[in-house]
């Protein structure tokens, strides 16, 4: 390599001098022969600050892509999640039609079958067949007031229904007043008559305040468990044995021995 000299006015002072010959090493310095000319070895500073500025705009890119990337992701998700629950509320919807459609086929098949318990002639009428209804839903009644504490097997057995049928016709004639009582978990439902309702709500009235646990323990002294014999039972009994079927009409339930 060989150096390009430049010429240089004449120096004030020797300071001056010294300066100029500094700038024309570092000139040199920063300068060689390619091909007969003469080029920066070093970069200037408008390189720097455009490679630096280059770098800055790569960075942003990429913080622009990363940014970008994690949207994508987030939204990736979000639609994912949205997707599951709206699966989940269609299973629910399809669960709670079904749940529906069996129900109302149990009461379409209860219907029927309490319905095949009734016999109409061809000539028999509308009248016929309502006192025909009511005579069987008063057995069920009466079923369960003679027998204060039955099991819903056989309350079921006994009427030829199943035992969601028979517990279903229990409650429904709660709700209609027809009767009262309580369900226990054994399967098991205990008539309880107005009067026995009435003696347990004058004796927490009277006490004025009473726990469940005591009640419990003084349930027996209000509620009778024992099978009673009704006016219904008298009366075919009295027709069985041929003796007049009229009784007096303020009898009361009489226990079994």
């Amino acid at each position: 390599m060989r150096r390009r000299h430049t010429s240089v006015a004449p120096a004030v002072s020797s300071s001056a001098s010294g300066v100029g010959d500094d700038e024309a090493e570092e000139e040199e310095d920063e300068e060689e022969e390619v091909d007969g000319h003469y080029v920066s070895k070093k970069p200037g500073k408008k390189d720097l600050k455009k490679k630096e500025k280059e770098a800055r705009r790569e960075a942003e890119k990429a913080a622009r892509e990363a940014k970008s990337e994690k949207q994508d992701r987030y939204e990736a998700m979000r639609r994912k999640k949205d997707a599951e629950r709206e699966e989940e509320e269609r299973r629910k919807e399809e669960a709670a039609r079904e749940q529906k459609a069996r129900e109302e086929q149990a009461a379409n098949e209860e219907f029927e079958k309490w319905k095949s318990h009734i016999v109409v002639d061809t000539e028999g009428t509308l009248e016929d067949t309502e006192k025909q209804t009511q005579g069987l839903l008063v057995d069920f009644v009466e079923y369960i007031k003679k027998h204060k504490c039955v099991a819903l097997e056989d309350l079921a057995a006994e009427f030829n229904l199943r035992t969601q049928e028979c517990i279903n016709r229990v409650m429904e004639l709660e709700q209609m007043g027809r009767i009262s009582g309580v369900m226990d978990d054994r399967g098991k439902f205990i008539y309880i008559s107005p009067e026995e309702m009435k003696a347990v709500a004058d004796y927490i009235k009277r006490l004025g305040r009473v726990s469940i646990a005591h009640l419990a323990s003084k349930s027996n002294e209000f509620i009778d468990l024992e099978p009673k014999i009704l006016e219904t039972d008298i009366i075919s009994c009295a027709e069985e044995v041929g003796e007049p079927s009229k009784i007096d009409s303020v009898a009361r339930p009489i226990p079994v021995a």
